[in-house]
Order: structure tokens, then sequence, then C-alpha cells
């Protein structure tokens, strides 16, 4: 009861503290998104997040501003492809192939992982002693009668 009494204003305040931080934290995460998924329109070689000009300077704190306002990203990029062209996209619309790198990798671990697995089981198990069938006894064999044949003919 004592504690609680003390922990629940400071745990109050940080929250009063945190929440404005964090909320802009996520606005310039947002932004960083759009700006690396748009071209900058006056050479349409550096994605706006990278580009160093005034007309890119401008666009960046455009993008913050609708950002900050509550716009959505997909509206924002489609807002400039419709006022620049669709060359302004550096990123095809909804072919953000990015997370195809991780499934890659995944898959190529998960091989990677199975071919050790049955690298090492194969390793570990002692190597099996040939079954030498013998020939029922009585029963002549072609190959032999051929060789000791052979042979006698060599020592006449």
């Amino acid at each position: 009861m004592f504690a609680a009494r003390f922990v629940a204003p400071w745990a109050l305040a940080s929250a009063l503290v945190l929440a404005p931080r964090l909320a802009l934290a996520e606005d310039a995460a947002q932004a960083g998104v759009v700006e690396g998924h748009l071209l900058a329109p006056c050479c349409y070689l550096q994605t706006l997040d990278v580009h160093q000009s005034e007309l890119a300077d401008t666009l960046r704190a455009e993008v913050r501003s609708r950002i900050a306002a509550g716009e959505t990203p997909t509206h924002i990029e489609d807002d400039f492809a419709a006022r620049y062209g669709d060359r302004v996209r550096a990123v095809p619309r909804d072919h953000d192939r990015r997370h195809y790198v991780v499934v890659v990798f995944g898959v190529v671990l998960t091989l990677g992982a199975l071919l050790l697995f049955f690298l090492l089981r194969r390793w570990r198990t002692p190597p099996r002693a040939p079954v030498v069938t013998a020939p029922a006894s009585g029963a002549v064999d072609p190959y032999e009668a051929r060789l000791d044949q052979e042979l006698a003919d060599l020592d006449d």
C-alpha cells in the first residue's frame, strides 16, 4: 500500500513525459519510410532521405508535417506520384521486395542446418561391416571353378 502511493505518481509522470517522445519517434520513423520510398523530383537519382537540395529539404519538411498531421504514408506517396508522376516512386507501389531477403536467408539457413544435421548423423554412425555370404556347402561357384581351372592351366 505504501509503495503503491509513491510508485503510481512516478509511473504516471513518466508516461506523460515519454508519450510525446514516443509519438515523435514513431512519426520520424514513418517519415523516414516515406522519404526512402520517394525519389527527389529534381534529378530522380536519389531518394528524399539522402538527397541534398532545396527541393528535397522542402519536400522532407512537407512529408514530416503531413505525417504529424495524421496522414498515412500511403496517401502521401500517392499524392507525390500524382504531382510528379509515377517516376517519383523509388519502390513500385506494393512491391517492396526487402522482405524477400529475410525469406531467402531463412530458407538458406534452414537448408544449411538440415545438411549439417545429416552430415553429423552420418559421421557419428559407425561404418557397417560388409556382409559376406558364403555359398552353401556342396554348391559350386562357377567363378571359383573357372579360376581353379585357369590356375591349373598356368601350372602346366
